[in-house]
């Protein structure tokens, strides 16, 4: 496509995730969503109003009236006035419109995670390969404000070496309306609570460190050779810092949302909660300051890590489905070590 288009997108699936891209695409100048594909009548003609999440105001009513409108997301991909599709559908469902998608010529932004499997992530990749098309996958951890801190922070040295760094991510088991089907309370659908949810994380610190040698996890149990709760150490080596991360759907429903992060380096710490602690940087001097954080949406900024390569006509060098397939091929080799109580070398 010529540099400098507007990229044209359709939206496949509006559920809490497709309204939240939804909305994110109207604060981007370089792209907006010409169509969406929805299987539900009622949301077809604009009423979101039963979309919901676990965070987030949800849904409401939309005027559809000047957008293409599809039953089938498949009849959307052959839309030849569209070059993105955005797909925010089920997991079990990815590989499949992924594939679709990517064969009808269209790039594709997929929301995490890739796939439930790294054969079917394997498959989405190849196909991308054939097509000559790019696959994205939307980790959208690494375009939040205080995460963005962290690494850059991280990057640029100026505390110092990361000695230590613990990140956290917990939330009441998920009980939204999720198209007439709670496919999150199914593992062999959602893939659990480390699969669906903790690969944020995980995700964020093969972003932040690179991949580790090693994870040693355990958790709780649930259905399928899942947990609903993880908790993992990875291995960066003698040398390299000592990182943890815990995760899952295990809180009672009074605390919907929460995620927080401690990074400790030579010169200084970072802190960061959620729910009642805003970034912080402590100093070895004994200085606290709260610095100043971008005020850019983090979905704004990771659609917009998408769009434009895009529109320029450059190479991608974010979210592809190679760091996408990367992150749950870390959440596989953790389930396995809380699965068997052993340390699992990472290969």
């Amino acid at each position: 496509m010529p540099s400098g288009a507007k990229i044209r997108v359709g939206l496949a699936g509006i559920g809490f995730m497709g309204v939240t891209h939804f909305n994110a695409y109207k604060a981007i100048r370089g792209a907006k969503v010409e169509a969406i594909a929805e299987e539900d009548p009622i949301k077809r003609t604009g009423d979101w109003s039963g979309v919901r999440g676990n965070f987030g105001s949800g849904g409401g009513q939309v005027d559809v009236s000047k957008l293409r409108v599809y039953a089938d997301y498949a009849d959307m991909a052959r839309d030849p006035d569209l070059d993105l599709i955005d797909i925010c559908l089920p997991t079990p469902a990815h590989a499949k419109a992924a594939i679709t998608c990517l064969q009808a010529g269209k790039h594709v932004l997929l929301e995490k995670p890739i796939a439930l499997s790294l054969a079917d992530a394997d498959s989405m990749l190849q196909a991308a390969k054939k097509a000559k098309r790019h696959l994205f996958v939307g980790h959208v951890l690494r375009y939040f404000p205080q995460y963005r801190y962290l690494k850059q922070v991280c990057s640029s040295g100026r505390l110092g070496k990361l000695l230590a760094a613990r990140f956290r991510r917990i939330i009441a088991r998920p009980n939204w309306p999720t198209g007439g089907l709670n496919w999150f309370n199914d593992p062999k659908k959602s893939g659990g609570a480390v699969i669906d949810l903790h690969i944020h994380d995980a995700d964020y610190v093969l972003h932040l460190l690179g991949k580790p040698k090693a994870v040693d996890s355990r958790g709780v149990p649930a259905r399928a050779g899942t947990f609903d709760y993880i908790t993992t150490q990875y291995d960066f080596g003698r040398n390299g810092p000592a990182v943890t991360s815990e995760g899952g759907w295990i809180a009672a429903q009074g605390l919907p949302f929460e995620q927080s992060f401690e990074a400790y380096f030579e010169k200084g710490t970072i802190l960061y909660n959620s729910s009642d602690r805003p970034l912080t940087l402590l100093d070895h001097k004994g200085g606290k300051v709260e610095p100043k954080l971008p005020t850019e949406d983090g979905f704004v900024a990771e659609i917009k890590a998408v769009i434009q390569p895009l529109a320029e006509g450059v190479q991608p060098g974010n979210l592809l489905g190679a760091a996408g397939q990367a992150s749950l091929a870390l959440c596989l080799a953790e389930q396995e070590s809380a699965r068997t109580g052993k340390r699992v070398v990472l290969r």
